[in-house]
């Protein structure tokens, strides 16, 4: 008797550690595509001529087809010299989750308090386009 009341409790234990654990994506919606955070900080060396930032785009669920994303950056007079967005269009694989992208950085440009947006655009009907503000700091 205290062996069947040992297997029910330790069966019960496990069943609640796996709903414990549940899906760590719940905060996002299920068909989300964008970036991963909506906020990052990058710390640059000044005296460096060029310096690059890999940028993550990230969905929750795998798909059977390619998902093509159109990926731009804010360019003003005064701070669109300090940086360049080079793929402005990344595409998620059929059974992958995530693509990256790169931002090209010219730390001698860049003004202090410099901010990057970039946008990110899934190219299909009623996806939601995401934003992801890159705060550049001087090491």
């Amino acid at each position: 008797m205290k062996r069947f009341y040992l297997n029910g409790i330790l069966s019960l234990f496990m069943l609640l550690v796996t709903l414990a654990c549940g899906d760590n994506n719940k905060n996002y919606p299920t068909d989300y595509v964008g970036f991963e955070k909506s906020t990052h900080t990058h710390n640059y060396d000044v005296n460096s001529n060029e310096e690059t930032i890999t940028i993550k785009v990230m969905a929750i669920n795998k798909k059977d087809e390619d998902r093509k994303i159109k990926l731009t950056v804010n360019k003003s007079a005064i701070f669109g010299k300090a940086y360049k967005l080079v793929d402005n269009e990344v595409t998620i694989k059929a059974g992958s989750k995530s693509a990256t992208a790169t931002v090209k950085i010219y730390p001698k440009k860049v003004i202090k308090g410099t901010f990057i947006q970039v946008q990110c655009a899934p190219q299909w009907k009623d996806a939601e386009n995401t934003q992801l503000s890159i705060k550049l700091i001087p090491k």
